[in-house]
């Protein structure tokens, strides 16, 4: 028996019948509303300013009420009541209530399946806030523009995993049978665990997702693609956004590392550091500074959830 190594499936090889299973969970999840889905596109536009982002939230007013109960939380320590949506904004910041927004979003989106399922939901918000505070740091200091999108990028990579729970859902009221929580550590790589459940891994149907809500090429391409450079050559992979696949890619590594969480995801070609200006191996990366902003983006998480 030879051995051969594991590589993800890519969109094309999926059977029509995994293409059928898919469909029919993304047909059943709704839209974004349209104010989440503005709130995202913003985040490519350096110039929006409070009164812009107080204007789209205020159209939806369950959004209006998780971010005033935001920036009312103890985490923030302010000592008197906020009730003015834009200042609000103003003191917690378009990168928070952009994810307040994203999360609202889903979670609106899943109901009870962002909940429970294959994957626990609270700590996949974490781990995404964090990969977010990575991608960040990916985009330099002179481009806010693509440090926006980077960290956007960085909070909806993984909402395929939110659509497998959907399909875990789907699954278990058929048979009967729970499938559980897929992340326990073995040998078996995460994306292979999701393909041999569920037909398909979360990359690929999180990309399909995000079509579905019409996010944009460059924002599908990513998500579809973001563990590829752990498996390919960057010739091999067909994308015109391959910085910013390299640099989500990266950012997840660096979380997975330094929360010691083991998913059989190999370190990319230098290469793909390359692209980024970057210094390889992934250590050097791994910073004092890395993990003091990672240690901080912790205490934000436990507000937001």
């Amino acid at each position: 028996m030879t051995n051969q190594v594991w590589l993800p499936q890519n969109r094309e090889s999926l059977s029509p019948q995994t293409l059928k299973k898919a469909q029919y969970v993304l047909d059943r999840i709704p839209q974004l509303s349209m104010s989440v889905q503005k709130i995202i596109e913003m985040a490519r536009d350096e110039k929006v300013d409070s009164n812009q982002l107080a204007e789209v939230a205020s159209s939806d007013p369950v959004l209006v009420s998780k971010i005033l109960m935001m920036v009312n939380s103890t985490y923030y320590g302010i000592t008197h009541k906020i009730d003015n949506l834009r200042l609000a904004i103003v003191l917690l910041g378009f990168n928070e209530v952009r994810n307040i927004a994203v999360q609202f979003g889903i979670m609106t989106a899943f109901g009870k399946a962002v909940e429970e399922g294959a994957y626990d939901a609270k700590k996949l918000w974490g781990h995404s806030y964090l990969v977010s505070v990575c991608a960040e740091m990916m985009s330099g200091d002179d481009n806010p523009k693509r440090a926006g999108v980077l960290m956007t990028m960085g909070i909806l990579h993984d909402i395929g995993k939110f659509a497998l729970n959907s399909i875990a859902e789907m699954m278990e009221k058929k048979s009967g049978k729970k499938v559980g929580n897929i992340e326990t550590p073995n040998d078996t790589p995460l994306l292979a665990k999701e393909e041999n459940i569920f037909g398909l891994n979360h990359a690929i149907i999180g990309s399909m997702l995000a079509e579905k809500w019409n996010l944009s090429d460059r924002m599908c391409d990513i998500i579809e693609y973001h563990h590829f450079p752990s498996f390919f050559g960057i010739n091999d992979i067909k994308s015109k956004y391959i910085e910013d696949i390299s640099a989500i890619c990266l950012a997840d590594l660096i979380v997975n590392t330094i929360m010691d969480e083991e998913k059989g995801l190999r370190k990319p070609h230098p290469v793909f550091f390359e692209t980024l200006g970057i210094e390889p191996p992934l250590e050097n990366l791994i910073t004092e500074k890395t993990r003091t902003k990672l240690s901080k983006a912790e205490e934000v998480i436990e507000s937001l959830l």
